[in-house]
């Protein structure tokens, strides 16, 4: 917002009217009127260009072919806010089901996502076939975004109530995944959760703020081996745990996160009316903007 100083009023000679004549009284009133109308003006230019940098869609000058997974067990409101967010990012987006995936149809794509829903439907659906596949795309250079139930898949070992699920995940990184928790939100209902910044440095969480407060439908905490080849990025206050965290596998990236960033409880840019009675305190968009730039090697 513009600002004003005393040096910038129109008279500082000693030609001035003497305070208390009727003349001094009409221009200091004129003059306040003035001040008040410019700085109304200039207050609503600063929110309009607020509101505009909150929202404008950034150039598509790094525009990359991301493909987001949709099939059973997805969560139709995940994918089309995923969908929605890629979008503002600049990127070509496109859905694949298990089939596709299964017969390899991956290799046009640059960045993979799969959003929350069922992990356990995933796996079935996708079969060894389709495991496979994902890892190889990743393997040769792919990037991996993983939302909720899409990190869960993502690790070597899943699981869910305490009990380790019998499936074919992933494994694409070495640690495991472990959720619901009701130390943050009573299953099964959601909420919105703290997240505390790790405080190491890296490229997706340098220009993030040290907490932000994002929807939890159910998550993971992402339980790293002892070891790993892996950089937790944040942690759920309620419980100390990995919320998040990035890694490598083969030639490919790889980020994770157990909460729902895509969802904008404050906004109707997603698409979806989903938990928009919730309180949300700032979008989570930049910041997976820069994980997916991270993923694409950008």
């Amino acid at each position: 917002m513009r600002s004003f100083t005393r040096n910038a009023l129109p008279f500082r000679s000693s030609a001035a009217p003497s305070i208390g004549s009727a003349d001094s009284i009409a221009v200091i009133g004129c003059i306040g009127i003035v001040l008040l109308m410019t700085v109304f003006i200039a207050g609503c230019q600063g929110s309009e260009e607020a509101v505009q940098e909150s929202t404008r869609e950034p150039s598509r000058e790094n525009a990359a072919a991301v493909t987001i997974y949709s099939d059973r067990g997805t969560w139709p409101q995940s994918v089309t806010a995923a969908e929605r967010m890629f979008r503002w990012m600049g990127h070509d987006v496109t859905r694949i089901d298990a089939g596709q995936v299964r017969r390899g149809e991956l290799a046009e794509t640059k960045l993979l996502c799969v959003p929350g829903g069922n992990m356990y439907n995933y796996a079935e659906d996708l079969t060894a076939a389709g495991v496979e596949s994902i890892r190889a795309f990743v393997q040769k250079g792919g990037g991996y975004v993983g939302i909720c139930g899409g990190s869960y898949f993502a690790a070597e070992r899943v699981f869910w109530q305490g009990n380790r699920l019998p499936m074919s995940s992933l494994g694409l990184f070495p640690g495991e995944a472990r959720g619901p928790y009701g130390e943050i939100v009573p299953y099964p209902d959601s909420a919105m959760c703290l997240v505390i910044a790790a405080q190491v440095s890296h490229p997706i969480i340098e220009s993030h703020p040290d907490s932000s407060w994002i929807l939890y439908f159910w998550g993971p905490a992402l339980l790293p081996d002892d070891g790993a080849g892996v950089t937790v990025l944040g942690h759920y206050d309620a419980i100390d745990r990995p919320a998040m965290l990035a890694c490598e596998y083969g030639r490919g990236r790889v980020f994770l996160i157990g909460t729902h960033p895509e969802i904008e409880e404050d906004s109707n840019r997603d698409g979806v009316a989903e938990c928009d009675e919730l309180e949300d305190r700032g979008t989570d968009w930049e910041l997976m903007r820069a994980a997916a730039g991270w993923c694409l090697g950008e």
